[in-house]
């Protein structure tokens, strides 16, 4: 039986995709490209897409798994090594969104008392999903992709008056160096398209389903686009300074001063999904170790990454600034590679047993 179902594939993406990059990736964007930076994210969004498309093939292609497509291409060591890296990848992948997200609840949610210890319970529950089969995020995308559609559109209500469209203009004014790089500095944050990857097998291919799945990908994209827009028009010039973006696009409104914070009704929608989203790497970091590292009791592997991120992240604390940089700076070609290239090979892997019955045939 399949674990999941491609209407669920078409909700995680709509309700895990769009909310790690409401935070601080537009204030990285308007840093580097100004007015032009919603050209950076339709720049990623086209090439998740590509990516997205090749991996759709493969998914109406073969009713194989992703890791044994790979053992069948490279054997057993081979994939075991390619699956390694991939653990790493989604291990690295996660760092930055946790750590910006420790610093919103921390400084936003936790005004009069900031500490890191309100994020621990975040560790537990990433721990209790590491445990869970695939199946689980099918079975919260059916519900979380509403709470993430309502607390996007509720912060983009509040802040609809205050947007100056006029600040948009005039397009690609900042030239095509600038768009590029960033991007490329934001690459950690793109590269959804990746756990597609990991879906093929696990759900039924039916009619239109590949469609579906890209267009569902596109809303997500377009989702995004509309928060920069609406990001830079809202601030300007300062926006470089805004940290968490789509969290303070409402706070100028009127509403909110004759109504109280109801803003915070959204910022909490996201923040529920962003517990599931933010989970999403250390659960395949921790899923790949457990299929190249088999132990015979599987909570082990879930709770050394989970502690591990932590351990690092309180490490590194002092130094977030630095490490940010040099993610941004040095490791951005590894997440794209990782995403958007190596996935692209998947369309040479076939099944043995299918093909061995072609051949037959």
């Amino acid at each position: 039986m399949k674990q999941l179902k491609t209407r669920q594939i078409c909700f995680f993406f709509i309700a895990f995709m769009p909310i790690t990059k409401f935070f601080m990736v537009p204030s990285i964007l308007a840093g580097q490209a100004h007015e032009d930076m919603w050209i950076c994210s339709v720049v990623n969004l086209l090439l998740d897409l590509f990516t997205l498309t090749a991996l759709t093939v493969v998914c109406k292609r073969e009713n194989t798994d992703f890791i044994t497509l790979l053992k069948n291409k490279l054997g057993e060591k081979g994939a075991k090594v390619v699956l390694f890296i991939y653990a790493i990848y989604f291990f690295t992948k996660a760092f930055l969104p946790l750590q910006e997200q420790k610093e919103f609840v921390k400084l936003s949610l936790y005004i009069n008392m900031p500490t890191d210890l309100f994020f621990l319970p975040f560790f537990l529950a990433s721990f209790y999903l590491c445990l869970k089969p695939m199946r689980v995020f099918g079975r919260v995308s059916d519900v979380l992709w509403f709470f993430t559609l309502s607390g996007y559109l509720i912060l983009i209500a509040l802040s609809f008056n205050n947007v100056d469209w006029t600040s948009l203009l005039p397009v690609g004014a900042r030239g095509v160096k600038n768009v590029l790089k960033g991007s490329y500095l934001t690459a950690n944050w793109w590269g959804d398209c990746v756990y597609l990857m990991f879906f093929i097998g696990n759900f039924a291919h039916g009619k239109k389903a590949s469609l579906k799945i890209i267009l569902c990908y596109l809303l997500s994209g377009v989702i995004v686009l509309f928060a920069m827009i609406f990001f830079w028009g809202t601030f300007t010039s300062i926006a470089f300074q805004q940290k968490f973006a789509m969290t303070q696009l409402s706070k100028y409104t009127t509403v909110i001063n004759n109504t109280g914070r109801f803003d915070y009704l959204g910022i909490l929608l996201i923040l529920f999904s962003c517990v599931f989203g933010l989970a999403l790497p250390l659960y395949f970091c921790s899923s790949l170790l457990q299929e190249v590292f088999p132990l015979k009791k599987r909570w082990i592997i879930p709770l050394v990454v989970n502690v591990l991120i932590l351990v690092l992240m309180t490490a590194l604390n002092r130094f977030m600034a630095t490490v940010t940089l040099v993610i941004q700076n040095y490791l951005s070609l590894f997440f794209i590679i990782m995403a958007n290239l190596l996935p692209l090979f998947t369309l040479l892997l076939k099944n043995k047993e299918k093909t061995n019955e072609n051949l037959q045939t």
